[in-house]
């Protein structure tokens, strides 16, 4: 097993009874895994099964392109077992012999159970299921720290669902209802404002949904979060323009495209604290003092996540100019400055600007290069095993991949979706020493975050990459 898990590390991930024996000789389980960072995977693999034919807990399901996934549908919450993510029943401190602590029994496993429910049905693609069991989650738990994690997988069922429109209505004003009755959640109530307005794009409701992506941009202008909402106010932008908005009029009067979010917190609370009397509500749901509440959770999240922000520059800007910050603390500094720097509600003229945009972005946040040769180099051999960075990197639907070979070597070349699973083979045989480009062609592949990984006996590198749609 090799590939890539999203996310940020922990200590260890549980594989239990996750592999299968495939013929007749026995085997230990053989991972090179990693998380997105580089840093290995932990797996804890025993016990694991060594049955020939797979157990009757699990089911196989066919996600298309010749990709399966086996799922393991046992109730229970972690392989089937009376566990909360690792945590045994008998650890939380309570035996099970009164009325109250049996109360507590069942409401772990209703958390872990809607939890297991919605991570099969997403692999399944039964997004009434999926929608169903958010809806649930989100109502009971909105204080969890999944519930953030959650409304994605929400907003992708409801999209997957609708038809005319009625689900993604009903999401939003669900998702204004956690904004009103969520108040101090900052978390919750920022990642259902970002999906707001993702409702109000799939509802054509252009100028209202820009509008919000431009309140992210300017009320928090140091973090990856208004990085993508630039990109998605620039998208929505080339939607507008086509002529085909059912939003009306713009909201507010927009900043110059050129303008960086610099802007005062008096300036901030003047424009988005007052009521939009055009943005679409659900009048039946929201009073006049509700929409006002809204707003004020929505501005009083950003603003403190915006305070802490600011408070961080400033003392890293601090430690930099006293020659007390590390390496790191110096690249945190850097790459904020940057995203301040990139960060702007910008109007591209057609989709290929809006991908060469993405594209600079991209480089300048994470200081990439083309690591194209130069044609001076090309008459020299290489004197290393080198993966170079894609390009164009986003693309559509094509890019190319660049590698060197210092020496004759059996190659592998392949690309991972996020999950790390195998979406293509492009190389796979003996090639001699030299330069190599391959192209990638994903028409036939989801926009979203690739990652492509070249192998030799002596070398083995991973990059990622963005296809945008």
């Amino acid at each position: 097993m090799s590939g890539w898990f999203p996310g940020y590390p922990v200590r260890y991930v549980d594989a239990k009874e996750n592999f299968f024996q495939t013929s007749d000789d026995k085997a230990d389980a053989l991972q090179n895994v990693k998380w997105v960072n580089g840093v290995p995977v932990v797996f804890t693999f025993t016990p694991y099964s060594c049955e020939i034919t797979a157990p009757s807990e699990y089911e196989l399901i066919s996600l298309g392109n010749g990709i399966n996934d086996t799922i393991y549908y046992k109730g229970g919450g972690n392989g089937g077992e009376e566990k909360d993510f690792g945590i045994e029943i008998s650890d939380l401190g309570f035996k099970t012999n009164t009325v109250e602590n049996l109360k507590k029994e069942v409401e772990i496993t209703s958390y872990t159970g809607l939890l297991d429910s919605i991570g099969i049905n997403i692999r399944r693609r039964n997004y009434e299921n999926v929608s169903e069991s958010c809806y649930d989650f989100l109502n009971s738990y909105p204080d969890s720290v999944e519930s953030i994690g959650l409304i994605p997988r929400l907003y992708l069922a409801s999209l997957r669902l609708d038809s005319a429109g009625n689900n993604i209505t009903d999401l939003k004003s669900f998702l204004e209802s956690l904004i009103l009755n969520q108040p101090g959640n900052d978390a919750l109530i920022k990642q259902a404002f970002y999906y707001i307005q993702k409702c109000k794009v799939s509802l054509n409701q252009y100028q209202s949904a820009m509008t919000g992506f431009q309140q992210i941009i300017e009320e928090n202008p140091y973090s990856y979060e208004v990085l993508v909402a630039s990109w998605d106010y620039s998208a929505t932008s080339l939607l507008d323009s086509a002529g085909t908005s059912g939003g009306g009029e713009r909201s507010y009067e927009l900043e110059d495209a050129k303008e960086e979010a610099n802007l005062s917190d008096e300036t901030l609370r003047a424009k988005y604290l007052n009521d939009d009397p055009k943005e679409k509500y659900d009048a039946k749901s929201f009073t006049k003092e509700d929409r006002k509440a809204i707003r004020e959770n929505i501005f009083k999240s950003y603003e403190t996540s915006r305070e802490i922000e600011i408070r961080k520059v400033k003392s890293l800007e601090k430690k930099v100019a006293d020659e007390n910050a590390n390496e790191t603390e110096r690249k945190e500094l850097q790459t904020k400055i940057t995203l301040k720097e990139i960060v702007k509600a910008n109007k591209p003229n057609d989709i290929s600007e809006h991908i060469q945009n993405i594209n600079n972005n991209i480089k300048r946040v994470f200081n990439l290069t083309d690591n194209i040769s130069s044609e001076e180099n090309k008459n020299f051999i290489p004197t290393e095993f080198k993966l170079s960075q894609n390009y164009p990197n986003p693309f559509n639907p094509t890019t190319k991949i660049n590698f060197e070979l210092p020496q004759d070597a059996k190659v592998k070349l392949i690309v991972y979706d996020i999950l790390g699973r195998e979406v293509k083979t492009l190389v796979n045989s003996e090639l001699l020493t030299g330069r190599y480009a391959f192209e990638f062609d994903g028409s036939n592949f989801a926009s979203g975050i690739y990652f492509y990984r070249l192998e030799t006996v002596n070398f083995v590198q991973s990059m990622r990459m963005v296809l945008i749609k």
